[in-house]
């Protein structure tokens, strides 16, 4: 189905920016995703990119921004572990929507630039267990990198296989997942039935 084009005008909302931005990713890849391209596309010149941001780093902190802003929230009557699994696959499922995002992510948060409230959440549900701040912060980082970089890694060979660079893996990335997944939930769980003395 051909793309239906964006208004040619100047006054585009950041919210038409990051769509357009997104249609980038799903359509090319993020090393498609320049502001000249993106202000191609919206029909304006990239000067009018600047009015909403101020370079292209900030455009993707707040693509990233987006693209997890639609993580669904975690029922309050999930048990913390349950929370920690709703959280972690709702971060999974995100990322996976949108190609070469996991990469637009990690970059966002390496530059301080891009909230990080999914994270908080995953260390709010694992201080329910009882564990001290710093283990929820661990636990909380485990997750946020397991989901990281095994969607990179997924979305990576997925760009791979599409350009005919390599064939099919016949990795299940899923279950890949779903395994360490459980090993970071067991091992909270374990850290919360035993406190260390020795942690602040």
């Amino acid at each position: 189905m051909p793309r239906v084009p964006y208004p040619v005008c100047v006054s585009n909302t950041r919210g038409d920016i990051l769509t357009a931005a997104r249609d980038i990713l799903a359509e090319h890849s993020l090393a498609d995703l320049s502001m000249r391209r993106l202000a191609t596309e919206l029909g304006v010149r990239p000067n009018a990119l600047y009015w909403h941001f101020t370079d292209k780093q900030t455009l993707l902190a707040a693509l990233a921004d987006d693209i997890l802003g639609g993580i669904p929230p975690a029922p309050e009557s999930l048990p913390w572990d349950e929370r920690l699994a709703w959280l972690a696959t709702g971060m999974r499922a995100a990322l996976l929507a949108v190609p070469d995002s996991a990469e637009v992510v990690s970059s966002s948060w390496a530059s301080g630039l891009s909230a990080t409230h999914i994270a908080d959440e995953i260390a709010a549900a694992a201080l329910q267990a009882g564990l001290r701040e710093r283990d929820a912060r661990g636990v909380s980082t485990a997750l946020c990198q397991l989901v990281l970089g095994l969607t990179i890694e997924e979305q990576t060979r997925a760009q791979m296989e599409r350009l005919s660079v390599t064939g099919p893996s016949g990795r299940d990335f899923t279950v890949e997942f779903t395994d360490a997944l459980g090993v970071i939930i067991d091992g909270a769980r374990t850290r919360a039935d035993t406190p260390r003395a020795d942690a602040p």
